[in-house]
């Protein structure tokens, strides 16, 4: 025999008494086990996000999609029904039959005269085939004819396609050397300009050349006397040229420093190969001007030139607006009198022809009249015995019969009733607050009998029924529907509001006093009371729509002691202070 018990013991160690006095004290140990005794030991739970669902039961009507009328289209006595009411019926079941006796001697009538009517028939097709050999061979001798005529026609027309292209060709070499000539003439306006410019500023660039050649010369004057060994000789060139250009600054201790600052600050030049540079860009006015007076002289030919071409061209227009001028009006000439009586007398051979062919197919179209006729007087037959087998058009249950074996079927009455099972429909109505949140295809569940089936909302209209303020809603049951019984009442089951992905906590965590809804939340060891707005409840979980995060730690256990600042502990840890409970289990 196994035996197990558990002996709590609760030791409460004074840690400053301990140390000042090595002894216990019994006043400290009652308080500590009095602290222990108002502490709640709890359990938490942080707020979730998550969907909230509020769903409603209702009372629905079974409907059928259709109810079917099963008619007689023949008057006669009924030789056979094959259905009672209860029984399934599939279309195109055999329902019942009619004596079809007359019906039959009216076909084997109306069968010999659409024989007659094909013979007939026959003999007017021969006629037409033979007008319409004939036409064909019109046709050939008046095809030809137009083709060499199409011919003649294509020929002249290339000649005046030819005669334009001619004409466009010579526009544009005209045009070319419009276009060459005015561009010689303002090339030779621009050489003009560039010379006058020259001109007018040669003797100026004659004059800069000069005093660059003079800068240059003072420049070497400077340079030559580094490596001198008397420098009074440098200092005495220097004082000439400051004087003599207005500047000042230049040192008499570097004559290669002293030479290229006069250089820099006279001319701007670093080296005396840029000073080289400017010299010859000044010197070249002169002959650039003469390489203009070349190039315009080669210019003034080529003018001369393109006028003689210009000239030409024009004259080339002339000589192609001629030519096309010629050749349209023989085409005209062509078109207008000798293509117009080749087309006019092959129309009135081919008018004759057809003529013929139309006469033979008129007919034919008679007689293909008396066939159709003929033809319908068999279909109108064969339709009334139709009519003496009556077969179901839809599917479902048969609810009536109005027919017996033996006794007259009256066309045009109801024969039998059949409730169709294509789609069985569900009506029911709710409050506005309800319509307000349900959606076209929106699932809901029918229950009857304990059987649950599946239906779709397809149709809710928004509109108050007059008879008892309420809204009509349509579902309708997906397949296996068709066992419901058109009439019966059923429970719905659907949802009535909604939230995804909201706060929440359990329900039972939610207080309530004077209608102000709170939570207890834990804080540092102590429960701490928290006003909330809740929102909607499918009676597990609550919406918290204001006063919690999803990082509090919510107090889930039920306590009559819980009140706002108490001790708490939290469920499966050690409390708070310096109590320390040990649980010893023992076996044996």
């Amino acid at each position: 025999m196994r035996k197990s018990f558990a002996v709590k013991t609760f030791v409460v160690l004074t840690l400053a008494a301990t140390l000042l006095a090595g002894c216990r004290n019994t006043g400290s140990k009652k308080e500590e086990s009095e602290k222990e005794a108002k502490s709640i030991n709890v359990s938490v739970e942080n707020p979730i996000r998550s969907d909230v669902e509020i769903t409603g039961d209702f009372i629905g009507t079974v409907s059928a999609n259709s109810t079917v009328n099963v008619v007689a289209k023949l008057s006669g006595d009924v030789t056979n029904t094959y259905f009672e009411v209860g029984d399934y019926v599939n279309a195109g079941d055999l329902m019942f039959t009619i004596d079809d006796t007359s019906a039959r001697i009216s076909m084997k009538q109306a069968q010999a005269a659409l024989d007659s009517s094909r013979a007939s028939l026959n003999s007017a097709q021969a006629g037409l085939d033979a007008a319409r050999e004939s036409g064909t061979y019109t046709t050939a001798q008046v095809t030809q004819q137009w083709g060499t005529a199409a011919t003649n026609e294509m020929q002249l027309a290339n000649a005046v396609n030819s005669a334009k292209y001619g004409l466009m060709n010579a526009t544009q070499n005209n045009d070319a050397a419009a276009t060459q000539l005015d561009y010689l003439r303002d090339q030779i306006s621009d050489i003009d300009d560039q010379i006058n410019k020259l001109e007018s500023n040669k003797s100026n660039m004659e004059n800069y050349a000069k005093s660059l050649s003079q800068i240059r010369s003072d420049y070497i004057s400077i340079a030559e006397c580094a490596g001198m060994s008397d420098p009074t000789a440098l200092a005495g060139i220097l004082a000439n040229i400051q004087t003599k250009y207005g500047i000042s600054g230049l040192k008499s201790d570097n004559a290669e420093a002293a030479a290229k600052s006069f250089l820099q600050m006279i001319t701007g030049a670093s080296t005396v190969e840029e000073l080289d540079a400017m010299i010859s860009g000044a010197n070249s006015a002169s002959s650039t001007i003469n390489s203009l007076e070349s190039t315009k002289e080669q210019l003034l030919v080529s003018k001369a030139q393109a006028e003689v071409a210009k000239v030409a061209a024009s004259t080339g227009v002339c000589q192609a607006q001629e030519a096309e001028a010629l050749a349209q009006r023989m085409l005209n000439d062509y078109r207008n009198y000798t293509l117009a009586t080749i087309i006019t007398g092959g129309k009135a051979q081919l008018a004759g022809a057809n003529s013929q062919i139309a006469t033979a197919e008129a007919g034919v179209k008679q007689v293909q009249a008396g066939v159709t006729q003929a033809e319908t007087g068999v279909e109108a037959a064969q339709l009334q015995l139709d009519y003496a087998n009556v077969e179901a058009p839809v599917s479902g249950v048969v609810t009536s019969k109005y027919i017996t074996v033996n006794n007259m079927a009256a066309a045009g009455s109801p024969a039998y009733v059949i409730t169709a099972d294509d789609t069985q429909y569900v009506d029911f109505y709710v409050s506005e607050a309800v319509m307000e949140r349900l959606m076209v295809g929106q699932e809901i569940k029918v229950t009857r009998n304990n059987s649950e089936y599946t239906a779709k909302i397809t149709e809710n209209s928004g509109v108050a029924d007059a008879t008892n303020g309420l809204f009509f809603v349509k579902a309708q049951v997906v397949p296996g529907g068709e066992k419901l019984i058109n009439g019966t009442k059923v429970k719905l089951t659907l949802a009535t509001d909604s939230r995804s992905s909201v706060i929440t906590v359990p329900v039972d965590s939610v207080y309530y006093l004077n209608e102000q809804s709170y939570v207890y939340v834990y804080s540092d060891g102590k429960a701490a009371r928290r006003d909330v707005v809740t929102g909607i409840s499918d009676g597990k979980r609550i919406e918290i729509t204001d006063g919690l995060n999803e990082q509090d730690k919510v107090i889930t256990t039920w306590a009559s002691q819980l009140r706002d600042g108490i001790d708490v502990t939290l469920d499966g840890t050690t409390p708070s202070g310096d109590k320390i409970e040990v649980l010893n289990e023992i076996s044996d």
